[in-house]
């Protein structure tokens, strides 16, 4: 497989414990029961939970370890502060994550590989970012390059929902979300970046040209990503339950990816 449908050279994918079925089962997702069958209840003005940003912020402080290898304190908070974005509008995947495998965020200086950190020598070099786990790691893993957090504004958010889909899915949720997907990206790692693509929609606004143009599925999948597709609807009900579903009507007809 070529890397850019992967963020390494030789498509290798992290080795990821999914989360327990009993604790998903403890914490349903609403936006599951959405994509097996294309619609869900909907929720009428809605609000965002009151305890979410709270919650959301606590999880950051208590259960994430942050390896900052001196980058500015300006920079560590913003990183703090998307990843708390990211989880407060559900309440449930903030549960989800609080019980999942803990998770390691480190920024790495400009100009060292990742490989130097214990992260796979087949890591692209165009890679901004990684996430990452295997079972003889005591944590999951996510690099993130300090000197392109400013020019790649949804590097957080992109990382952090592969921590989120290797993590606080049930293992049956996953192969759901592959087998919805595979009809149109034909590797699970290009599903796995179409998932990250799809929830930087949700917290950046706009693409850039250079984004658009991005090689292989990571402009692809900006490019086609589309309100009216059922994979949209997914991605907001998991992050933003409260809100109203993608696409207009719900009910309507709506295609995967169009």
């Amino acid at each position: 497989m070529q890397p850019e449908h992967s963020e390494t050279l030789d498509g290798s994918t992290p080795d990821v414990t999914p989360l327990a079925a009993e604790v998903g089962s403890r914490q349903p997702l609403s936006a599951f029961t959405l994509l097996a069958g294309g619609d869900v209840f909907e929720a009428r003005g809605g609000r965002p939970p009151v305890e979410g940003p709270t919650r959301a912020r606590a999880y950051v402080q208590a259960k994430l370890e942050f390896k900052t290898y001196g980058a500015p304190a300006a920079q560590v908070q913003r990183v703090q502060e998307e990843i708390a974005r990211q989880l407060s509008g559900n309440l449930a995947l903030i549960a989800r994550m609080e019980a999942a495998r803990p998770l390691t965020l480190e920024l790495i200086p400009p100009g060292h590989a990742l490989a130097k950190y214990g992260y796979p020598k087949a890591v692209s070099p165009r890679a901004a970012g990684l996430f990452w786990d295997r079972p003889d790691w005591p944590r999951a893993r996510i690099a993130l390059r300090q000197d392109r957090l400013e020019s790649e504004q949804y590097l957080v958010f992109h990382e952090m929902a592969h921590a989120i889909q290797g993590l606080a899915f049930t293992k049956d949720e996953s192969e759901l979300i592959y087998r919805t997907v595979l009809r149109t990206y034909r590797s699970r790692a290009a599903v796995d970046e179409v998932f990250a693509i799809y929830s930087e929609r949700e917290f950046v606004t706009g693409v850039s040209a250079h984004d658009l143009r991005a090689p292989g599925v990571y402009g692809m999948a900006r490019q086609r990503w589309n309100e009216e597709h059922l994979f949209t609807r997914f991605v907001r009900n998991l992050y933003f339950p409260y809100k109203p579903l993608a696409g207009g009507n719900a009910g309507s007809a709506t295609s995967s990816f169009g």
